[in-house]
């Protein structure tokens, strides 16, 4: 890709998307992970931190009721604008989830985050990646995909917003430039985004924001949003369909059978939380499939789903967790290729437990 010796799976910046105005700009801590493909999608989320931000928001707008319906998996809008080469989604409905975190959660969303294990980075992240603040987020999906390189995977990221946005205002705080997209008209905004560069944003309406890092990734993301998830991977589909209760306020869904190839890079680099973790090439090498749920029911325990590429591979894994997990609530099930683990929904403990699948180095 114009470099000697390339590290496998690192994406090279190439060239950006034609626009005008102006010459082209030269091109953490993740939450803990549940395989491979969470631990990419939060570790994203960490590049897309966004130096200026929005200021503080305004408390949400009055008559705005406490209690909010539930969205399908399936029916998020949010998945419409994500380009059919993802393979991994994590979602999240932020008033749903902080109903179910508790009272108090709404006046910081941040803090609720927090409590749940989500580490410091990743909630700044969040907040700056919005635009809009974490109070105004009605709903977040990231869209990841690893097909054209794997450090950094392609990154699509679509915020719903609770109430309109002033795109002017958030641009001139932001201080980013107008970039126009020749093939497609779409007026693009770039702007400041340490460690990276820059990163993009395209507001497709004032309740919709959607982000990447490189110019070029929005050539996949439609124009018009599409219904449901025939667009994506039919794997990835079926998962969201098939695999996630109705109710989750929270989810990953991720399918592949390369998390060992897309991982490698991410052992290899000194900047990454994975550096020298070449134990797991061979535990990702056997995973095909990840989905997590937070379900907005009370009483209604976390679930986590891990599909192997064999039965053997799955039976010797419950084993492990089984062994691992011993003496703590938390229920070690699955049959055939996939090993399912349930919990009860404690803030304080679900980052803990998750945290814990990868296991330490030897």
């Amino acid at each position: 890709m114009g470099r000697s010796e390339p590290v496998a799976g690192v994406r090279s910046a190439g060239p950006a998307a034609p626009v005008t105005s102006g010459p082209a700009s030269p091109r953490a801590r993740w939450w803990p992970a549940i395989g491979f493909a969470t631990l990419a999608v939060v570790f994203a989320l960490g590049w897309m931190a966004w130096k200026h931000s929005h200021g503080p928001r305004s408390p949400l707008t009055a008559g705005v009721p406490p209690e909010h319906q539930v969205v399908r998996p399936a029916d998020m809008p949010g998945l419409g604008y994500l380009p059919e080469p993802t393979e991994a989604v994590l979602a999240v409905q932020i008033p749903q989830l902080l109903e179910k975190l508790g009272p108090d959660a709404a006046a910081d969303p941040g803090k609720a985050l927090r409590d749940l294990g989500v580490p410091d980075s990743v909630v700044d992240a969040a907040e700056k990646m919005s635009a809009v603040g974490l109070r105004n987020v009605d709903q977040l999906v990231v869209g990841v995909g690893f097909k054209d390189g794997s450090f950094p995977p392609q990154i699509v990221v679509v915020v719903q917003t609770r109430e309109p946005y002033d795109l002017a205002a958030v641009a001139h705080r932001a201080k980013a430039r107008q970039l126009k997209n020749r093939r497609d008209g779409r007026m693009l905004y770039a702007t400041s985004a340490a460690p990276l560069p820059e990163v993009y944003w395209w507001a497709p309406s004032d309740r919709v924001l959607v982000g990447t890092l490189f110019a070029r990734d929005f050539e996949r993301v439609p124009l018009v949003p599409q219904a449901g998830t025939a667009h994506l991977p039919p794997e990835l589909g079926s998962l969201i369909r098939d695999q996630l209760p109705e109710d989750a306020c929270a989810w990953v869904a991720a399918t592949s059978d390369r998390w060992d190839e897309y991982l490698r890079p991410y052992t290899i680099l000194p900047f990454t939380a994975l550096r020298g973790r070449t134990d797991l090439l061979a535990p990702a090498g056997r995973l095909r499939s990840v989905t997590l749920a937070i379900p907005h029911g009370p009483d209604r325990p976390v679930d986590l789903r891990l599909g192997l590429k064999s039965a053997d591979a799955a039976a010797a894994l419950r084993a492990t967790f089984a062994d691992r997990y011993r003496g703590e609530p938390v229920e070690v099930t699955g049959e055939a290729d996939v090993c399912r683990l349930e919990m009860p929904f404690q803030p304080a403990r679900v980052g803990f437990v998750i945290s814990r699948l990868i296991g330490a180095q030897d």
